[in-house]
């Protein structure tokens, strides 16, 4: 079946991808809303549980595909792809503009090729050299403007770039480990494994008192829900059939939208959006390009992983 073509691209297409840029380039003013009440801790253990419940609710006979040959693949990519992405992205967004947040994000592509060529012996060309240099120059531009080096904006810059790190490494996860599973089956169970801890730590830290002690704990709780439920949970639904209908090339191509909406969102918010951020977002996304243009020797299901991931989607035809 043609990567192109399939079902082909039609007006439904189109707007669900205008939807699925909406919903997760929103992402990081979401996160900012929630930490009006919450921890950034919090916040990303309640986006754990409200997105994995929604989905146990919806999709509970997925979790019969959890086996003992695939649960620790299923484990890591739950850990080190969810829960510690989802309190890294929450904590950063304390310190830095969330539009930036959202820019630093999209560096997932070039982490996913670069772990795959060093964990898993995945092939490479000279423009995904390229493309990896040349996003990583423009996260460092990002981080250090000018010739003034704030170290704390450096450290909290740093932190959705790990967090990126882990949604690379449960990509190549998914990859290597996980490709006969259904997407659905990936998501469900991989939450699954995020919701225990996520719910001893929601428990340890009081957050049903944080929340009922501050006057907009149920409007912050709201907008997490929106982050969790439609953001995580059935934005993948989405995601998967357009992967199924369009194939990868075009589904794949919301990655360069979402930052313009992170920054859009910023703008709004009353942050300072210059030339710099500019600049730095079209080297990140040119180095995406880069890599996502070269032959293609990476497939992933990362549509079963988190949403902020979605440019590292290849789909099998």
């Amino acid at each position: 079946m043609s990567e192109s073509t399939k079902e082909g691209v039609t007006w439904f297409s189109w707007t669900l991808f205008i939807v699925l840029a909406l919903t997760w380039g929103s992402s990081f003013i979401l996160m900012k809303r929630g930490l009006l009440t919450f921890s950034p801790v919090q916040v990303g253990m309640l986006r754990v549980t409200l997105a994995g419940g929604f989905l146990l609710l919806t999709s509970f006979k997925r979790l019969s595909a959890l086996t003992r040959k695939n649960a620790l693949p299923l484990a890591v990519v739950g850990i080190i792809s969810v829960f510690i992405p989802y309190i890294l992205f929450p904590m950063a967004v304390t310190k830095i503009d969330s539009g930036l947040v959202g820019i630093l994000n999209s560096l997932v592509p070039l982490f996913t090729l670069l772990i795959g060529v060093i964990w898993f012996r995945t092939t490479v060309t000279w423009r995904s050299v390229l493309g990896i240099g040349l996003g990583l120059a423009g996260a460092v531009w990002l981080l250090i403007p000018g010739v003034e080096i704030e170290v704390a904006f450096v450290l909290f810059g740093v932190l959705p770039i790990v967090a990126g790190v882990g949604y690379a490494i449960g990509v190549n996860t998914v990859n290597r480990y996980l490709k006969e599973m259904h997407p659905l089956e990936v998501t469900t169970c991989s939450l699954a494994f995020a919701m225990g801890p996520a719910l001893v730590v929601l428990f340890v830290t009081d957050t049903v008192g944080v929340m009922m002690a501050s006057p907009i704990g149920w409007q912050s709780l709201g907008y997490i829900a929106i982050l969790g439920i439609a953001g995580t949970s059935m934005a993948n639904y989405a995601f998967n059939h357009l992967i199924r209908t369009t194939g990868s090339l075009f589904s794949s191509s919301v990655t360069y939208a979402i930052p313009v909406v992170a920054l859009f969102w910023g703008f709004l918010d009353g942050e300072v959006i210059g030339w710099v951020e500019f600049a730095g977002m079209l080297m990140i996304l040119t180095g995406v390009w880069l890599v996502n243009t070269r032959k293609r020797a990476l497939l992933t299901t990362t549509q079963a992983l988190e949403p902020e991931a979605v440019s590292n989607t290849r789909s099998k035809t």
